[in-house]
């Protein structure tokens, strides 16, 4: 029976269901805890320091985390992994209550780092061996439009108690250790071993050095707004329930801009539409820098445009430089922009809480601001050297989730060649004539 895409794709997400809701699960209590720690951190008076080095411990674990664990997936399997990976999520989310020390905190969130990256990895290939070329691209905006909805889930669920209380961190750990319970029941047939990326980040920089910058600062800026936005947006005086909202907006604005800047980008030179977006968010960033002399609903609004904007620096990056790719070679590559981007998330709250000592509240968005700068002055300098790639010739925009984590979604990518065709049992469709 032949299916349309659409079709193909609704029965694949209902074949699918309980790996859905599963990474749907684990990205809510995830998106919770994050911003929970660096609010219970802070409350412990730990320092903007710490709580920086904690925040880049996550994204670190994250990042390397992606260039060994496909072997872990392969050898015990994706169900087995991933139900470990969540399982360790949930007890380490609990360690967080009965030992309250600020090093082992950093231990801890590297741990936590290194486990919802292999859920990721175990729930991405799980999806990319069941979609087709046909439908690959619109799985993946599926996948995405999950993602955000169950990042802003897990920000709303701020509301609900007290993070220097003990309540909210069990309900963190209740909603990560429900997300094993659908994937374990799960009837859907196996998919195929996980492939081992091989990366080379010296050919990435003579690839695309625009790419490569975009990627790096992208996840400095990314991974300062997730770990210490709240302690800004706390800093300004807002309760618990502002703080959520004011989290909660920036992770919907990412949603919100990607798909029209993305098509803009499809149309016009993919890197001046970059460097447009860099010199957009400049605004709203400056905005924001002026942190207690703004009211809290122009402070609402900045943050929308600026999450918005940010977050679709990391795939314009990816996509430009796929332009200059053969199919084949998007998956190594995206892997080490993958790398690249985990780099600039450890480094960027490190900075960040350095800045924040010095200069207070203010010290968040001078860092965003000045990484914009940079970006921005950088990509104009590219711009004189090399011409962009003609309409014709470009590879379509491929959106990619914000969240408190870059994801791996490389062989999802429906630029990649050679992928094979798969039957909703995970069979190869052989095709005649």
């Amino acid at each position: 029976m032949r299916y349309l895409p659409l079709n193909n794709t609704i029965l694949i997400v209902h074949r699918l269901s309980a790996l859905m809701m599963s990474i749907t699960l684990l990205m809510t209590g995830n998106s919770l805890f994050s911003t929970l720690v660096s609010l219970r951190a802070d409350a412990e008076n730990y320092g903007a320091g710490m709580i920086g080095v904690m925040t880049s411990a996550y994204f670190l674990g994250f990042a390397i985390t992606t260039l060994w664990v496909g072997g872990l997936i392969n050898r015990v399997g994706h169900i087995r992994s991933f139900a470990v990976f969540a399982s360790v999520s949930t007890t380490i989310s609990l360690i967080f209550l009965v030992i309250i020390d600020p090093w082992i905190w950093v231990g801890l969130r590297f741990i936590m780092g290194m486990c919802v990256s292999g859920c990721f990895v175990v729930t991405e290939s799980w999806l990319n061996n069941r979609a087709t070329n046909q439908n690959r691209g619109l799985l993946l905006s599926m996948y995405m439009i999950i993602i955000y909805l169950a990042a802003t889930a897990g920000q709303q669920m701020l509301r609900i108690g007290d993070p220097s209380q003990f309540t909210i961190f069990v309900l963190a750990s209740i909603v990560l250790a429900t997300a094993i319970v659908p994937v374990a029941l799960t009837k859907a047939t196996f998919p195929a071993p996980v492939r081992k990326p091989k990366i080379n980040l010296i050919r990435l920089t003579h690839i695309s050095p625009t790419a490569v910058a975009g990627c790096l600062i992208g996840g400095i800026i990314t991974s300062s707004l997730w770990g210490l936005g709240p302690i800004h947006a706390k800093s300004l005086g807002f309760t618990v329930d502002q703080i959520a909202i004011f989290m909660s907006i920036f992770v919907v604005g990412g949603l919100v801009f990607q798909l029209p800047v993305g098509r803009l980008s499809d149309y016009y030179d993919r890197r001046k539409v970059l460097w447009c977006v860099t010199l957009a968010a400049l605004f709203p960033s400056v905005v924001l820098s002026f942190g207690p002399l703004i009211t809290s609903g122009l402070t609402f609004i900045s943050i929308s445009i600026l999450g918005g904007l940010v977050a679709t620096i990391y795939p314009l990056s990816i996509s430009y430089a796929n332009d200059y790719l053969e199919p084949d070679e998007i998956i190594s590559t995206s892997a080490g922009f993958v790398l690249i981007f985990g780099i600039g998330s450890g480094l960027g709250p490190i900075a960040c809480s350095a800045l924040i000592t010095f200069a207070g509240s203010y010290g968040l968005f001078a860092l965003v601001t000045g990484s914009l700068t940079i970006l921005t002055l950088y990509i104009s300098f590219r711009m004189r050297q090399r011409q962009w790639v003609p309409t014709h010739e470009k590879e379509a925009f491929v959106a990619f989730p914000e969240q408190p984590a870059p994801t791996i979604i490389s062989d999802m990518d429906p630029r990649v060649g050679n992928q094979k065709n798969l039957d909703l049992e995970g069979n190869e469709i052989k095709k005649f004539g």
